[in-house]
């Protein structure tokens, strides 16, 4: 075996390695390109001929399918913590606040914390919320009321 087959192996095996990182890091960046750049310099180095780089090249693709299908089905088991994969579910009844849950907030008084054209935020009892006012321009600081739920929005008023 010549000592560039060795080499080429060895950037090969590099190559490959660099794309299984790349199948547990989300995205596509450098060990992705990297990997790709080594494995198909390393098939041209391995193979003395076009039938040898060919089978070569067989042969990575193959253990490359494989490294993908055991990535996939390690990070589909709860053994290995996911990068790109949320590990908690999310309830379907605790997302949102129905409108009749919130109409307690109706009277409250509180403050603008940024100008509100018509939506912003505003402070209510220690609690910032999201709000939005009656359809005109309030300024920031100025002292608000709710005056209404609708649409699962907080409308306010000025309080005067």
């Amino acid at each position: 075996m010549e000592a560039i087959q060795v080499l080429g192996i060895f950037v090969l095996l590099v190559g490959i390695i660099l794309i299984g990182v790349e199948f547990y890091m989300p995205g596509f960046g450098v060990p992705g390109i990297s990997g790709i750049i080594c494995t198909v310099a390393g098939i041209f180095l391995t193979g003395k001929n076009t039938s040898e780089r060919i089978y070569v090249g067989l042969i990575a693709i193959v253990v490359i399918v494989l490294m993908l299908v055991v990535c996939m089905a390690l990070l589909n088991s709860k053994k290995v913590k996911s990068p790109i994969k949320l590990d908690t579910d999310l309830q379907g009844k605790n997302l949102f606040i129905e409108e009749k849950d919130m109409e307690y907030l109706i009277g409250k008084k509180g403050v603008a914390e940024i100008d509100l054209k018509p939506q912003g935020k505003g402070e209510f009892d220690g609690v910032t919320l999201d709000v939005v006012s009656s359809g005109c321009y309030i300024n920031k600081g100025t002292k608000l009321v709710i005056t209404k739920i609708k649409d699962n929005r907080i409308i306010v008023e000025e309080d005067k």
